[in-house]
């Protein structure tokens, strides 16, 4: 291994190593094996029968090792746009440990099983008890195609199904209805497609026969306890799945397998009527003139075509008029939401920045999660995108500015309006700066899209576009980070801070490496932010979908708001983050995995929310004071912003407006809606009481588990502090919660903000257990520190981010043979997993580089290199 590692070593220290592949997926536990025993099974207790409401059904499919023949997730797609405005919606699952338990399937009217399991094996005895529990409980089961080829030496599962797979060919034909007066196929159409041929063996004498084929039966229904069977051997392949009359086959069957009471209850709903108004609406996927569009949806009549994730709920914040067009929303100490709306976007350019644009205080005075108060805090704005706190204010975008707003009388109207720089291109007005973000480093982060900036800032000319930078919030400095690969529209920190985001067009998540400064002292060329998705395509629960590329995928992926409070279940927290897809009615959820020392993210299926409604656009997802997520709900019909259709794609004249998007009379400015999303049953976050003028209101919210209420703290006493110096009592509070995560990350850069931060203090938070205070420090220890730390006291034992940034820091000394032996042995433990991802790959080119002769000297020392005199002249100035 050494022997590779050390045949590149000249190539990675002037070069790197390309990037390598992920980690397979990992393996499945061995099942137990199944008893067959005749024993019955202990009920499930099922949904409630209680209040109008939609269906739940899980789809449990299999992981696609099988091949795209049997792939139920792109099943799953087709049959959530299909189920979501008929009021069904579907959860998908594929890990039987997890999904086949008496109390998840308990969350569900009915279960959809297809896919490919252990044909040749029985079922697991505990995840047979309790499935056949929640049927013979009343639960519906509705198994398709394939399922009845799982778990075939399972006696009890076969039965359940009703039949065993034996055998298929393959050929295009038509099933015959022998019962037509069932109510699962009154009045339906008939198809005609290719399909497998199923026959089956081990018939249970217990069925009604609805469909045949060549007299082979096909479909069937049966019962079991108080539960619904039904069953149909059609559906290998998307030739079947994405006909109409399949989809109803299978509509009917859930609505038939729930039973009376439960499809009662959907009935009781009322879902709305979708209905259609003529409109000229030019471009989007179908490339011509869409002549019908829906008409708008009450707020209380949209909720009813939303989903949100399993054991979630959602509630109504605010809607119109009470506001309108809502692009953000971010909270004050106070815990009061500032929402940003914009009727100007996209074309409605003002001269001087003075727009009809607005930032409106909502406030729930009566504590029923309803906002009641309305107070406009700022007018006059022009296409604002963004805002956070700082110096008793507001900072917000603003046209091609970036503004400072202050209520200085306290009547919570703005009177201060002060430009803090500009430089902002306007000539794409969704192209613009964006995600304004307080970071633990007294920095407001934020994006940029292509239209770019170039001003004056601090006495400092810049010019870039497209990418991340952070600046000073009294405007005194800026400095950019790093580009991304196209319009940029999201960005988010993790606990430890790690800075991730997303962009519009096919890359709705990524990860900074390192900013452009050490890569310019390594003389390196930086890359772009890498991405840590892989394209994927989404999940809306409409088929009334309206794009004009990246079809499917998220073109207009928005935020990327990380999971940073407690109130949601530990697989969310710190690990989740929310990406809008507004033109998919929709926000996704990325699991956010460590590679190296950047990501993977990995989309779950089951959205944080979603949305039958064609004018939900949701384009803003953030963690809120409650603890819930927010969802800004742009609401209207047309979200996109480009490109313009001309007549020979679309069929029509259009024409471009002067904020580069075309213009349509369909672009609303009557409506906006802001949602909460939170568990169900589940208690707000307590607020923490900040008071600016009470530092031990302010050191206690140092401790709260919501991240928000931290950075407030800690923006408060840090602002407190450049007034009136803290104290004794208060510095000491800050170095008893040097040992508590997280609260030890803002205390850490709170001491060094208030000139309080010690030699002793950054040793001993070097060799904290937390990794998040660990890194912490090594940001804020001058760079000799994290030498002695190291190497000197023990070798790099570092891993993942935190190794990549220790190289980082140690490329900033001069040349040193204990940092090169121990840069050459970092290398040396990590092998391939050093070719693995881009951030960890190039910090250690930067201290190799920076260290050149004695890595190299190492290296010949380990006797696994011949030309290190050749890499060495090279490496060197």
């Amino acid at each position: 291994m050494r022997r590779n590692l050390t045949r590149g070593l000249t190539a990675l220290l002037l070069a790197g190593f390309p990037l390598g592949s992920c980690a397979p997926r990992e393996a499945a536990a061995d099942a137990a094996a199944d008893t067959a025993a005749e024993a019955a099974a202990a009920p499930v207790a099922l949904p409630a029968v209680d209040e109008p409401r939609r269906l739940s059904v899980m789809f449990f499919g299999a992981p696609t090792a099988n091949g795209p023949h049997h792939d139920p997730i792109t099943r799953y797609r087709v049959l959530k746009k299909a189920f979501g405005a008929v009021g069904i919606d579907l959860t998908y699952r594929e890990d039987p440990e997890g999904a086949l338990r008496r109390d998840v399937l308990a969350a569900f009217d009915a279960v959809l099983l297809y896919g490919n399991w252990a044909q040749n094996a029985p079922m697991p005895r505990e995840q047979l008890d309790a499935l056949i529990g929640y049927v013979e409980a009343g639960g519906g089961f509705v198994p398709v195609h394939c399922a009845s080829a799982c778990w075939g030496r399972s006696p009890r599962f076969v039965g359940l199904v009703g039949a065993r797979f034996q055998s298929h060919g393959g050929e295009e034909f038509q099933v015959e209805n022998v019962a037509p007066d069932h109510e699962i196929l009154q009045g339906l159409e008939g198809y005609r497609a290719w399909d497998e041929t199923y026959v089956h063996d081990e018939h249970g004498d217990d069925r009604q026969i609805l469909q045949v084929r060549d007299g082979e039966p096909w479909t069937w229904v049966r019962r079991q306890g108080e539960g619904r069977v039904f069953y149909t051997a059609s559906g290998h392949d998307h030739r079947v799945w994405d006909m109409k009359p399949f989809q109803d086959l299978l509509r009917r069957a859930v609505l038939w397998a729930v039973g009376p009471d439960r499809a009662k209850l959907l009935d009781e709903l009322g879902l709305p009527t979708l209905e259609q108004e003529a409109v000229s609406l030019p471009g989007y996927r179908q490339r011509r003139e869409i002549t019908e569009g829906q008409k708008p949806l009450s707020p209380a009549e949209s909720k009813k075509l939303i989903q949100v994730a399993p054991g979630m709920d959602v509630q109504l914040f605010a809607s119109e008029p009470d506001i309108v067009n809502p692009i953000h929303v971010a909270w004050d100490h106070r815990g009061r939401a500032l929402v940003l709306e914009t009727l100007d976007y996209p074309n409605n350019l003002q001269a001087g920045n003075i727009g009809h644009d607005r930032i409106t205080i909502c406030e729930d005075t009566d504590g029923d999660g309803r906002a009641d108060r309305f107070t406009r805090f700022a007018e006059g704005l022009s296409i604002p995108t963004s805002m956070c706190f700082a110096n008793g204010g507001v900072v917000c975008t603003n046209g091609s500015e970036m503004l400072f707003l202050r209520d200085t009388d306290g009547d919570d109207v703005a009177d201060e309006r002060r430009v803090l720089f500009a430089g902002f291109n306007m000539g794409d007005t969704h192209a613009g700066p964006s995600n304004l973000r307080q970071g633990v480093d007294g920095f407001v982060y934020a994006t940029i899209g292509y239209s770019g900036f170039r001003g004056e800032v601090g006495g400092v000319t810049h010019q870039f576009g497209q990418g991340v930078f952070r600046f000073r919030p009294d405007g005194s400095s800026l400095e950019f980070l790093q580009n991304t690969t196209n319009n940029t529209w999201g960005l988010g920190f993790t606990t430890a801070f790690d800075v991730v985001g997303s962009t519009a067009n096919g890359n709705p998540s990524w990860y900074v490496t390192h900013p452009r400064a050490a890569y310019e002292r390594a003389e390196l060329e930086q890359p772009r932010t890498p991405a840590a998705d892989d394209n994927p395509l989404f999940f809306p629960m409409s088929e009334d979908i309206r794009q004009v590329d990246q079809f499917d995928r998220y073109t207009a992926g928005a935020g990327h708001a990380v999971y940073t409070a407690s109130r949601f279940p530990a697989e969310y927290q710190d690990r989740v983050a929310f990406v809008c897809g507004p033109t998919g009615k929709l926000v996704g959820s990325f699991e956010l995995r460590r590679v190296g020392g950047g990501y993977r993210a990995v989309q779950w299926p089951n959205n944080l929310f979603c949305s039958a409604d064609a004018w939900t656009s949701p384009v803003c997802a953030e963690v809120g004071p409650d603890g819930a997520v927010w969802v800004c709900d742009w609401y209207n019909l047309i979200v996109q912003h480009n490109p313009t259709p001309s007549r020979a794609s679309a069929g029509v004249d259009a024409k471009t407006g002067k904020g580069n998007a075309y213009e349509t009379p369909l672009r609303d400015q009557q409506h906006g809606r802001i949602w909460r999303v939170f568990p169900r049953g589940s208690a707000d976050d307590a607020e923490p009481d900040l008071d600016p003028d009470a530092p031990a209101s302010l050191l206690a919210g140092l401790d709260h588990p919501n991240q928000l209420w931290r950075l407030h703290a800690q923006r408060l006493l840090a602002e407190r502090a450049a007034r009136v110096p803290l104290g004794k009592s208060e510095f000491a509070a800050l170095e008893q919660r040097l040992t508590r995560a997280p609260a030890s990350i803002h205390a850490l850069h709170l001491l060094a903000q208030t000139g309080g931060l010690t030699p002793g203090h950054l040793e001993a938070s070097l060799r904290a257990a937390d990794e998040g205070t660990r890194r912490a420090a090594l940001r804020l220890a001058p760079a000799e520190v994290a030498r002695q730390r190291y190497v000197v006291d023990g070798g790099i034992d570092a891993a993942g981010r935190e190794l990549a940034e220790v190289l980082v820091r140690l490329a900033e000394l001069p040349a040193d043979e204990a940092i090169g032996a121990a840069v050459y042995a970092s290398a040396v433990r990590l092998g391939s997993d050093l070719f693995a991802e881009r951030a960890l790959r190039d910090a250690w080119t930067m201290a190799a580089r920076a260290h050149a002769a004695p890595v190299l000297a190492a290296a010949a020392a380990d006797g696994r290199t011949a030309d290190a005199p050749v890499a060495q002249q090279n490496l060197l100035p």
